[in-house]
């Protein structure tokens, strides 16, 4: 059995389920998915880097399986949490792999980043759009760099141009985070600190110097 018939054997594809990378997926490991409702979470650093292979994405989504961004963590199977950069790469990837500069447009890379992403969590109720009712979760993105001039579609511009490094201050759930680049609700020394600490765990648990 496929990792996906094995575990919708077990039952677990039958509750709120979020599948990771989703690279080797048979067409009936993808019925599954689609008959079960199960988001998947796309993460091109990754799956680079690990050389994992090619998500097909565009099928994916082709077939009205939510898929949202990730990146899958920082120990060592990527080095950062930009999502700029993994949206960019999941348009690039899907065009590179398919021959087709068309393929996964900047939009639906931009989709995949936001409401695609609440739609794979099932909260796109919550999440993932500036509604009324939903959670005033949003940033507020620079484009005074000359890297983001000209512009003349917005889409390609978030997706291409632009960075993590752009965004200059993030709300969530309605409470400022960020501002003017600047962190509102953390100490970077402390946290800097014990991450430090926690680096000389893992070198001496993995026995190195």
């Amino acid at each position: 059995m496929t990792p996906t018939a094995l575990l919708d054997s077990l039952g677990v594809l039958s509750g709120w389920t979020l599948g990771a990378h989703g690279v080797w997926l048979t067409d009936a490991d993808l019925r599954i998915l689609k008959s079960r409702g199960t988001g998947l979470a796309h993460n091109p650093s990754s799956n680079m880097k690990l050389a994992s292979g090619v998500a097909p994405v565009v099928k994916i989504l082709s077939l009205g399986i939510p898929m949202g961004l990730g990146t899958d963590g920082v120990a060592g199977s990527n080095n950062d949490h930009n999502m700029f950069e993994e949206m960019t790469l999941a348009a690039f990837l899907q065009k590179v792999s398919s021959g087709d500069a068309q393929a996964l447009p900047a939009v639906r890379a931009f989709e995949m980043a936001t409401i695609g992403g609440a739609r794979a969590l099932h909260m796109e109720k919550l999440i993932g759009s500036i509604e009324k009712s939903k959670r005033a979760d949003m940033i507020v993105v620079s484009t005074a760099g000359a890297h983001a001039t000209p512009m003349y579609n917005v889409y390609s511009q978030l997706v291409y141009a632009l960075k993590g490094s752009d965004v200059t201050d993030v709300m969530v759930n309605g409470r400022a985070i960020v501002q003017d680049r600047k962190m509102l609700t953390l100490e970077a020394e402390p946290i800097l600190a014990k991450a430090a600490e926690y680096r000389e765990k893992v070198r001496k648990s993995l026995g190195m110097k």
